[in-house]
């Protein structure tokens, strides 16, 4: 069964950005998809110390949440990362999840252990109707990229001015739709 990994970089369980994300899991459940949904911002999640011993043997040094993030990376098929846009960047959350994954991408770069193929998109929300995704999007990119997943579509939604903004447009919620069942469907083929 293909799973789907969503990351939840918002500091709302229910804001716009998780929102976004759960309409996106929910339409990869209803392709066929097994879904799991991490909350970045309530997860104990250390900063990365930049002591490269995951170039020697892959693991990190640090033991907390995110190895049960790592495992599911590993076995995904697609991820999906939502984040709200400070700034013209991601949150904190997810920049600090992604710094984490720097033992991923040590296990593709440096040790050249392979991962089966899977594809990622994004879902960025900004409350700024001419708010700028061209920061979080590459480090995103790059993210996926390093862990072994092709980047695909993504969702850049502005002028989500207050938490329920995605609640209230329901075309921004058939986007999200589409993203998910797009890219079970972009996994499993025709």
């Amino acid at each position: 069964m293909t799973l789907v990994v969503g990351l939840n970089g918002s500091p709302r369980r229910n804001g716009n950005s998780a929102r976004l994300l759960d309409e996106a899991l929910r339409a990869a459940q209803g392709e066929g998809a097994s879904v799991s949904r991490f909350d970045l911002a309530f997860m104990n999640v250390s900063p990365c110390k930049a002591c490269e011993d995951c170039f020697v043997d892959g693991e990190c040094i640090i033991q907390d949440d995110m190895d049960r993030l790592y495992e599911a990376l590993e076995e995904a098929d697609a991820v999906i990362v939502a984040s709200p846009i400070y700034f013209s960047g991601m949150s904190s959350y997810a920049k600090m999840a992604v710094d984490r994954c720097q033992v991923l991408w040590a296990r593709r770069k440096v040790l050249k252990v392979d991962r089966k193929p899977g594809t990622g998109a994004m879902v960025l929300t900004a409350a700024q109707p001419d708010a700028k995704f061209d920061n979080a999007v590459s480090e995103l990119r790059a993210f996926l990229i390093g862990i072994g997943i092709a980047p695909g579509e993504v969702l850049k939604v502005a002028g989500a001015d207050g938490p329920s903004f995605a609640a209230d447009h329901l075309d921004v919620l058939a986007k999200a739709r589409d993203l998910g069942a797009n890219l079970v469907s972009s996994i499993s083929g025709p």
